[in-house]
């Protein structure tokens, strides 16, 4: 085989993995969407860094409370990789002038 039959045959791979991979991605936003954000804004959820036993005692917790999570699993699944404690807390947007940019938050 020559190598532009190789080469077009991973390309197309890699394509339909980065869509697969995007895809539990997207679900865990629209989990945070549907179960935390009633209650917490973007950016508690975007400045905590915990582990997953952590996410998991937090999620059963706000269950608890009465947060309406649909997929437990997805949530902690997404939660600990974007969210985990091993990620570092994003620094605040500031404005031109040096100050909180607070129209993103």
């Amino acid at each position: 085989m020559k190598p532009a039959g190789i080469v077009l045959p991973l390309i197309a791979l890699g394509g339909l993995m980065l869509a697969a991979d995007s895809q539990p991605n997207e679900r865990g936003k629209q989990e945070v969407q549907h179960s935390c954000i009633q209650c917490h804004s973007p950016r508690l959820v975007n400045s905590q860094r915990l582990s997953s036993a952590a996410w998991e005692k937090e999620i059963d917790k706000m269950i608890a409370w009465g947060a309406p999570v649909r997929d437990r699993q997805l949530l902690l699944d997404y939660l600990s990789a974007e969210y985990g404690d091993l990620k570092p807390v994003p620094k605040p947007e500031l404005s031109g002038d040096g100050t909180l940019n607070r129209s993103k938050h």
